[in-house]
């Protein structure tokens, strides 16, 4: 664990990853629904200890003014880190990281029990995106990346702005580098199914993979499109290049 003192705001941890554990962890195809009750049940723990007002904005992302800020409020990504088809990490991270959003991660008390499923998270590392030993590759620095899980336009596509330019639009919005290259690796993926949340991509549009390639190495996560702030849209290092 890292030791960031809380009181330097250039050292606050801005990410903090769970280790799921259980008799029956999630699929990857319902990863985005991990991410949903993890945000859940933190949002909970928030208004236990801040009261209903008082919920962090950079954990809930309900104000404009935070989430226009280069979507630098709180990302929940799931992770299948042994690469077995199950959902057995969550790192969320928020560039805005404070001292009452990153109370209410630590004290959150995620579970889930149903008839088929048994899960809990626990924390196990804090640290900051640009900390060497990250136990994470979505936190490493790479120039070329690939989809994790598949990336969702978040806009109509029209003539004369493809999904590509999407992408690259999106990037410039995070104040990322425009890739100089973006490469489709594979499309088709039906739209995801939520939980609690009722919105789809726009137009109903199918889901697709991706290589993007860099002139120098940026510094994940890399989360882009519909749903990236639930791991949708997620990108990995491509292998060998971290």
């Amino acid at each position: 664990m890292s030791g960031a003192p809380a009181d330097d705001p250039a050292r606050m941890p801005d990410s903090v990853r769970f280790r799921l554990a259980g008799d029956l962890l999630p699929p990857v195809h319902v990863a985005h629904q991990v991410a949903e009750r993890a945000r859940r049940a933190t949002l909970g723990c928030a208004r236990i200890l801040y009261g209903a007002e008082g919920v962090p904005l950079v954990l809930s992302g309900h104000d404009t003014r935070v989430v226009a800020k280069g979507h630098r409020h709180a990302f929940w990504l799931p992770e299948d880190a042994d690469r077995d088809g199950r959902v057995d990490h969550l790192t969320v991270h928020a560039a805005d990281m404070d001292g009452t959003a990153l109370a209410a991660l630590l004290a959150a008390d995620v579970a889930v029990d149903g008839r088929r499923e048994h899960w809990r998270a626990c924390w196990h590392w804090i640290g900051r995106s640009g900390d060497d030993g990250a136990p994470t590759e979505l936190l490493a620095a790479a120039a070329r990346w690939v989809s994790l899980t598949p990336y969702y336009r978040p806009w109509y596509a029209k003539r004369g702005f493809s999904e590509e330019d999407m992408i690259r639009r999106d990037c410039a919005a995070r104040g990322l580098p425009v890739p100089v290259a973006v490469e489709q690796l594979a499309g088709g993926a039906a739209p995801p199914r939520w939980r609690w949340r009722e919105s789809a991509p726009p137009g109903n549009a199918r889901g697709t993979a991706w290589r993007l390639s860099f002139d120098a190495p940026v510094r994940g996560p890399l989360a882009l499109g519909y749903g990236c702030h639930f791991g949708l849209g997620l990108f990995g290092p491509e292998p060998g290049d971290a």
